[in-house]
């Protein structure tokens, strides 16, 4: 007869177990928003121009020597200033949806050069992700030289959202 009551004990211990278990399952988590398939794309393209850019450069070895610093004849090469109130948009062109408009006179960091002619890829300032600028928006310093950056061809132009 002491059997069955620690039977009883351990079915009953078994069972409140069971539904503590059951009671500490994760809440439901709220699905992630829709990604903008856009801006993903220009920046994948441009971190693929970026790398390809960057492979391309030969790479040093133990038996050769590093080359002297660079010296500078005249003024380094200053960043790209915007001259007017100026949009940024997810391509070239009113096409592509715009993702913001850069002020006058902000610095900017320039990632590659268009396919598209007149058109640039910089850094946007406020967002940090890669925008279409016009290049009549832009101060160039005159001795810019475009082949020191990659070409990035825009997507396929879609529906504006």
């Amino acid at each position: 007869m002491t059997r069955f009551p620690r039977l009883a004990s351990i079915g009953i211990l078994l069972v409140c177990m069971s539904a503590a278990c059951s009671l500490q399952t994760p809440p439901p988590q709220a699905s992630p928003p829709p990604a903008d398939s856009m801006a993903t794309s220009i920046a994948l393209g441009v971190i693929a121009a970026q790398s390809q850019t960057a492979q391309a450069l030969p790479t040093a070895t133990a038996t050769q020597t590093p080359p002297p610093p660079p010296t500078f004849t005249g003024t380094p090469t200053q960043q790209p200033v915007v001259t007017r109130l100026a949009p940024c948009w997810f391509g070239p062109g009113p096409a592509y949806r715009m993702e913001s408009s850069i002020k006058e006179g902000e610095i900017v960091e320039l990632l590659a050069v268009g396919t598209v002619p007149g058109w640039y890829i910089i850094r946007n300032p406020y967002f940090q992700q890669p925008c279409w600028i016009q290049a009549e928006n832009l101060s160039l310093d005159p001795a810019f030289d475009p082949s020191q950056f990659p070409m990035v061809t825009p997507l396929p132009t879609r529906i504006k959202e």
